[in-house]
């Protein structure tokens, strides 16, 4: 029947199977919602963190929000890409299925162009608050324009010239894909390496350095994630089988985008941690607790610093023969004082108003 005539020749001796399911398909469901699942529990911790322990919500949370909704999105459309073809072999596709399968392919590509971005922006939005070095938020500048410009230029080409629906556009396709996947190793790689020269000299307990070296290297993951999926893109090159190689790199695809989500939602949740794993919380932060707040001795009780106000006064006083040193003359003479003001509130136990920012914050 001309219905069950498949989009290319099967190999010798193998028969298409327009019908069942592929061990591809299953495993990239599974992937995508063990991933999935890990992203949006660390985002409502780490919204729980911002609303009900800080009491503050920063900037970048509408970035990652915005990332999270791009990776459901691309999972919504490889749920409805799997009835087209999509994760299996093209000879086991229907040729009829095809068109539907190219128009998801756009909505695919969409939904993966940003989520990436908008995970690496809000990043180095946590960078620019952490660290206010001049030359280093210009590098953080120059890296958030490079990213906001790349892709919106792959945006566009995706969305015109390079329309999976057009004819002849598949080279086009694939080469963008590669374009990408190559942008996407190197911004992965400047933002990891970007803070490093700084952390480096800031005088930081172990266990700070520890804390931040683990925030790095999971970081780090996400370039090797992003090195993994490269391979399989290459593999999309001159392979006419499109709907298995590029459903073979859309599960590499899941765990990037998901991989960041969780990296930027872990760099939050130390005030979580605090508040409700306090052991964990005493191996990370012990060592730089005894320093960030000043402790009253008389009550057994720290306090947070108010400010210091320090006056400067000059009094003059008559210099009495028992009360003071000889002096040549034995005439009166000017004593500086130099008074010194210290004015300190305690503070409510409220929660934990802090944040992950001291991770990175100089102790000293």
């Amino acid at each position: 029947m001309s219905q069950d005539v498949g989009g290319m020749p099967p190999p010798e001796g193998v028969t298409p199977d327009f019908d069942g399911s592929s061990p591809l398909q299953k495993s990239i469901v599974v992937i995508y919602s063990c991933t999935f699942a890990v992203a949006t529990i660390l985002l409502m911790l780490r919204l729980y963190t911002g609303i009900v322990i800080v009491r503050k919500l920063d900037w970048d949370i509408p970035l990652i929000i915005l990332s999270w909704g791009g990776s459901m999105g691309f999972f919504i459309g490889v749920m409805l890409a799997i009835p087209s073809g999509f994760g299996k072999h093209l000879w086991d596709v229907r040729a009829t299925s095809l068109t539907g399968y190219f128009q998801l392919l756009l909505v695919l590509g969409l939904t993966y162009v940003w989520p990436p971005t908008l995970a690496k922006l809000a990043i180095l939005v946590l960078y620019y608050r952490l660290i206010p070095n001049r030359g280093f938020r210009w590098a953080i500048y120059g890296t958030a324009a490079g990213l906001i410009i790349y892709t919106i230029v792959f945006t566009i080409l995706l969305a015109w010239p390079c329309h999976p629906l057009k004819p002849g556009t598949t080279a086009c396709v694939v080469n963008l894909t590669v374009s990408q996947g190559v942008l996407n190793i190197v911004s992965d790689a400047i933002v990891i390496v970007l803070p490093i020269p700084l952390i480096h000299r800031l005088n930081m307990p172990l266990r700070q350095r520890m804390t931040a070296g683990l925030l790095l290297a999971l970081g780090s993951a996400v370039v090797v994630v992003s090195c993994i999926r490269f391979g399989y893109v290459r593999k999309m090159e001159n392979n006419p089988d499109v709907t298995w190689t590029q459903a073979s790199t859309s599960q590499w695809s899941c765990i990037e985008m998901n991989t960041g989500i969780i990296c930027n939602c872990l760099a939050h949740l130390k005030p979580f941690v605090r508040k409700h794993l306090p052991c964990l919380s005493r191996f990370v932060t012990r060592g730089s607790s005894n320093m960030s707040h000043p402790t009253n001795r008389s009550q057994g009780r720290s306090h947070k610093w108010r400010g210091d106000k320090a006056s400067h006064k000059y009094e003059l006083h008559s210099v009495g023969r028992a009360q003071q040193p000889y002096h040549e003359d034995n005439k009166p003479g000017i004593v500086v004082v130099d008074e010194v003001q210290v004015e300190f509130t305690p503070t409510k136990d409220n929660g934990d108003t802090s944040s992950t920012d001291d991770i990175l914050r100089n102790t000293r």
